[in-house]
Order: C-alpha cells, then structure tokens, then sequence
C-alpha cells in the first residue's frame, strides 16, 4: 500500500502535468464540473486541426477514435467494448433504460426519492406515456436512500426495476450496488445505474454488481469534454431492448458506405445500436484521453486520495460541533463532501468569495475534491470557515 504522503506527492505530479490550472485554485467542485487535463484538451485541439484541413482525414481518424473510447470505459466499469454505447450524457443513457427495458405488464419501477432528477424523470415520463406504475420509497432519517426498504421491496417478486445513484449527489453516500444487485438478479428484476458521481472517484464493477444498465457524462469526475458520456447494457439484454431512436449507423447495412442503399432493418451487433449517427468524434478523442488518464491513475487511489483530504476538514468541523451531513462509515464514503453549518448560506458565499469552488445543495455546503487537489486546497477551507464561525 502506498503511503498517504507519497500518494498524495504522486497525485501533484499528475496536477502539475495534466492540470497547471488547479495549482493554487482550491476548486473542490468536481461533482458539478471537472476540468480538462491537458492531454484531453490536445486531443480535441489536434483533431480540430485536422478537421480544418479535412481533405486529409482518413478513416482512422473516425471509427477507431470512438472504439478506442468505448474501451477505455468498458475497462472502467469492468464491462466488454461492445456493452459500451457512446451517448452524450446520463439522462441519455437512463431514458435509454427506461424506454427499451422490457418491463412486464403489472411489474413495478422502484426509486428513492432526493434523487437526482435525470434519474427521475425519465421514469415519470414512462409513468406518463405507458402507465407503468413508478414507486418513489421515503429516504432514511439521514436523506439517503432506504436500502433496507428497497431490498424488502424486491423481495416481494414484483419489481421490475430498480434504478438508483451510486453516489447521491447532495451527500456522496455510496450505495451497496453489490447487494442491490444480487437481489436484483434472484428476482428479475432489472439494476438501473446512473453513475455520474461515481465514475472517475471510486471503483465501480457492473459484473460483480449485477447492472443491467449504467449511464454517465464524461463531464464531471471524468474530466471529460462538455457533451460526452458512455452507457453500458449488458450484453445479454442488448436484444431485448429495441432503440427507440434509431440511427442509420445502428443498422448492419450501412456498415458498407458504398451500398447504403441496400436498406435491410437490422440492428448492427452490440449497444453500438445505441448510438445515434455522427458523434462529435473531436471530443470523444478527449474523452478517450480523459478515461485513460483515470484508469492509470487507479479509482481505488483516487478515492483513497480524496477521502485523506476530507479527514482534517471533518476532524476540524467535529471539534466545532459542526454538523457533517455526509456519512462518515467507510464504505459509504466517496468524494463528495456535504455539511451544514449554521448559516450555510453565508459559509458558502464567503468560500466562493475567498475563491474556493464549492456548491450550495439541498440547505448544506458540498465539497468535492478530485485527483488534482492538495491539502492546502482544504485547508484553504478551514481558513475561511474559522473567520465565518468567530466572526
């Protein structure tokens, strides 16, 4: 195991090569938006500058770009390539889920209410559009999701879905995928995940969490370009999910551009048939650069990084009676850090004034340091929160 200094002076290594901007930004925001590094913002830059210059393009510069990006994240997600659609953020990749899963007549979805609304609304709009019936079940006393109540929920044989956040957004609590997955599988009933706050901060596993289907944008802890994202559908309901947006490139027939003509109705193999036409093939050559960087750095250290610099932060606001809204048990830990002093409000308007990135959610101030902060970054915090609680 690396030691918490030397991982920490690896990882401003990697801020000072891939993130020169952060040095001194105390932005701890990566769960509203991440930054560029710089071999992604290259990427887009360099294919941009051939695509000015488009009568020597090649095909190289099309097809390989967007498969070497659905590797990258089948790899992060532990999947195979061709489980891997690219698709341009998670409200995409859900609404995707909840229009093809073949839910059986009289089978119920289940969600947890303070989700975040793009895992939301799209099942309300199947409530909408084909009468199926939504449940939201009440949060815990803590705001969190009632796993307990869901899994009392599966067990009963008529769900027929599942969707929930890996990470919730206001707090960071970390759901038990694995267990919400294996209760899942024994009942058919299908795993929705949506896993914008988790990719890129923690690991994640679709085979050893039974998920039938996994959505993200590529615009937060991935650090990716604005507009990118990837789903995974597990292979052995790709077929039974028929795209209700079809594309001429989800069809077998234009595979060969010289006979397009030939028209022949049949999805082209894998959750490629997921993807909709022309892709913006500069950025997913950025976003490809931004999952390789993730998976070289390592989820498993990111989150041990971004957790050691949350533990002086909680020790500081504990010693103050401060209230930490976000769970303290280890494995529901991840980056995102919420709490929620007396005037928050005014908390957070003084770190914003003092340049310290940060969010107001849901009455509580949320933090969320990635691989390129340092301790200094938080301490910046405590600093100012010394000056707002004495005045």
């Amino acid at each position: 195991m690396i030691a918490p200094h030397a991982q920490a002076a690896d990882f401003r290594a990697l801020r000072d090569r891939e993130f020169p901007s952060m040095v001194g930004a105390a932005y701890l925001n990566a769960a509203s938006m991440g930054p560029l590094p710089e071999r992604a913002r290259a990427a887009v830059e360099a294919y941009n500058r051939r695509r000015s210059a488009i009568h020597t393009m090649r095909g190289a510069d099309f097809e390989p770009v967007l498969a070497r990006c659905r590797r990258a994240g089948a790899r992060l997600v532990g999947g195979d390539e061709d489980e891997i659609a690219l698709l341009p953020n998670t409200s995409f990749g859900i609404s995707l889920a909840a229009l093809g899963l073949p839910l059986e007549p009289g089978r119920r979805v289940l969600l947890s209410d303070r989700e975040f609304p793009a895992n939301v609304y799209p099942w309300l709009a199947l409530e909408r559009l084909r009468g199926a019936r939504v449940q939201v079940l009440p949060t815990d006393a803590r705001g969190n999701p009632d796993e307990a109540r869901m899994l009392e929920e599966i067990a009963r044989g008529d769900v027929g879905i599942v969707a929930i956040s890996a990470v919730q957004f206001t707090s960071g609590w970390v759901a038990d995928l694995e267990a919400l997955g294996r209760a899942c599988r024994q009942h058919g009933t299908f795993l929705v995940v949506d896993a914008i706050q988790a990719l890129g901060q923690l690991p994640v596993d679709v085979r050893a969490s039974h998920v039938d289907v996994l959505a993200a944008g590529g615009h937060k802890w991935l650090c990716g370009p604005f507009g990118t994202g990837f789903t995974y559908v597990r292979r052995e309901i790709i077929d039974r999910m028929e795209p209700h947006l079809v594309g001429w490139t989800s069809m077998r027939a234009s595979a060969d551009l010289e006979r397009v003509l030939d028209y022949e109705f049949g999805w082209i193999e894998g959750a490629r048939r997921f993807e909709v036409a022309t892709q913006p093939w500069q950025d997913y050559a950025g976003l490809a650069e931004s999952l390789e960087l993730m998976l070289e750095a390592d989820p498993a250290r990111i989150r041990a990084h971004v957790l050691a610099l949350q533990d002086p932060l909680a020790a500081w606001l504990g010693e103050r009676g401060i209230e930490v809204v976000s769970d303290g048990r280890p494995e529901r830990r991840s980056g995102i850090f919420a709490f929620c002093p007396a005037d928050a409000a005014g908390a957070s308007r003084a770190l914003g004034r003092a340049g310290v990135g940060c969010v107001l959610r849901e009455g509580a101030v949320r933090l969320s340091p990635h691989l390129y902060n340092q301790a200094q970054d938080v301490e910046k915090v405590m600093d100012v929160l010394d000056g707002v609680v004495h005045g």
